[in-house]
């Protein structure tokens, strides 16, 4: 082991980077159950979207940045320096007066908390080899687990208590307990001899790149400038692929990209622990507070079973991991597990009850907790230690780039068809809207007031515009699970090379 820690200190060490984890993970979900009121409040439904995809965007972007200062500067440094980033969005989004201050907060919270997840992974896998690590991917896998999913409950229990701003200011105390831990506990790294090089021109091409692309997906640009945004994007990217090969530090190495097990691990994660659960995350609470007409704290409660189902798969996977070695048949199985929980998601309709919502996210939890982490630790096994830092942030970046843009097109998509199907329930049930009243961004507690038969239309409208979407997903899920299975039978090391 290297980092300075010692075999009895590693347990301190990863106890202090979950810490960090758990609050930023948290924080990628929190708002979920908060959304409809947050914009019965804020207003600007065709932006609800970006409440999520901002977060997600900017950690996007800032994981290839912290992946390749984290090879050859202070590791411990890095992870309090984004930190405190993380800290002043979270800030900025308690303080938020209108949507757009609240976007630019969760931007900020983005930029620091990408860098935080990667950093907690590099650190973690510069420290402990791979055979080892896996137990603890395991552990890390259920601080995810519980950090994403819990954070839909507890952001509808203060949603429906003191407020949705106190999602932001319950943060900070443990944001700050969090940082006073990684600095007491972890070791700064020894100082490279490598000259510090950065990657500066295709770092900012990268970031256009991804942002248009993102962009050009969001549904807030008319059809010629998302056009031409997307192309925009493509054009970056393929400027990135020559920039990268003359590099001295590459943010995006070649070495990565022609490592066939790398790539399909990558590639399976965001499909399947990726795009498949964000999109769940983000957007099933909604329909069990317009269609069920449950709270925003009763909607959380329903992903209980899938809290439960990831931490159990997440944890017994790392340990049958770490003591057998094997690694392909149990998360192959887990990427079918979500396939078939999207599958039933999808069958959800008007006259669903909260039990079957629930039996179907705990099956797509389990699915997930076997490959959330697994994914990236053999993503890291298959790439040389000296280029850990870069082939955990792209991982990661992948990973987070594939939520986010999955986010923002089933957002757009979402959007299009309750327009559509609104307009049909109300014909069909001979009702109008009041004047005023935006049907389409109605809060949970305000359709409680509205007369059974406009409830009625809503609830339809709902439950015929999100689950097919669902269904939509379950494909990607499929080829994740033969992704995996075709990836190389390499043993994990037990060692550093």
């Amino acid at each position: 082991m290297n980092e300075g820690a010692s075999s009895g200190s590693v347990r301190i060490l990863v106890a202090c980077l979950m810490a960090s984890m758990l609050v930023v993970s948290f924080n990628q979900t929190v708002l979920n159950t908060a959304l409809p009121t947050v914009i019965a409040e804020l207003g600007g439904l065709d932006r609800i979207g970006w409440i999520v995809a901002a977060f997600v965007l900017t950690a996007t972007l800032s994981m290839p940045l912290a992946g390749a200062l984290a090879d050859v500067i202070d590791r411990k440094a890095l992870l309090l320096g984004a930190s405190t980033v993380f800290g002043i969005g979270t800030l900025l989004g308690a303080l938020s007066w209108n949507l757009d201050v609240l976007i630019i907060a969760r931007l900020v919270q983005g930029i620091g908390g990408g860098a935080v997840m990667v950093l907690t992974q590099t650190i973690m896998a510069a420290t402990v080899p791979p055979r080892e690590r896996a137990k603890y991917a395991g552990a890390f896998g259920s601080v995810w687990a519980v950090a994403t999913t819990s954070g839909v409950l507890i952001g509808g229990w203060l949603t429906d208590g003191p407020g949705w701003r106190w999602v932001f200011w319950g943060t900070l105390p443990l944001l700050l307990g969090a940082m006073a831990l990684c600095g007491r506990h972890i070791t700064r790294t020894p100082r490279s001899e490598s000259p510090i090089s950065p990657d500066i021109a295709g770092m900012l091409l990268l970031c256009i790149a991804t942002t248009a692309l993102v962009t050009a997906t969001s549904g807030t640009l008319s059809p010629e400038w998302s056009w031409f945004i997307a192309a925009t994007g493509i054009a970056a990217a393929l400027a990135l692929f020559f920039a990268e090969r003359r590099a001295d530090q590459p943010v995006l190495p070649g070495i990565l990209f022609r490592s066939r097990t790398f790539m399909l691990a990558t590639l399976a994660g965001t499909l399947s622990s990726g795009v498949s659960s964000f999109v769940v995350l983000a957007y099933l609470p909604s329909f069990a507070q317009m269609v069920l007409g449950l709270s925003a704290f009763h909607a959380g409660l329903l992903l209980l079973p899938m809290i439960a189902t990831t931490v159990l798969a997440s944890t017994l996977t790392g340990f049958a991991v770490s003591r057998t070695g094997r690694y392909i048949l149990i998360p192959a199985v887990g990427a079918g597990a979500v396939g078939v929980g999207l599958v039933l998601l999808g069958t959800l309709d008007r006259h669903a009850d909260a039990l079957h919502l629930s039996l179907y996210a705990a099956l797509l939890g389990a699915g997930v907790g076997t490959n959330v982490l697994l994914l990236t630790l053999l993503a890291q096994n298959a790439i040389p230690v000296r280029h850990i830092g870069v082939a955990t942030a792209a991982n990661n970046f992948f990973r987070q780039a594939g939520a986010t843009m999955g986010i923002s097109l089933v957002g757009v998509a979402f959007a299009a068809r309750l327009h559509h199907s609104m307009m049909s329930a109300l014909r069909s049930h001979a009702v109008e809207a009041p004047t005023g009243l935006s049907v389409a961004a109605i809060s949970p507690e305000r359709l409680a007031t509205l007369e059974p038969s406009l409830r009625l239309a809503i609830a339809e409208a709902y439950a015929d515009s999100l689950p097919p979407l669902f269904l939509l997903l379950a494909p990607f899920a499929f080829a994740a699970m033969v992704m995996i299975l075709a990836l190389d039978r390499r043993p994990l090391a037990e060692s550093h090379r």
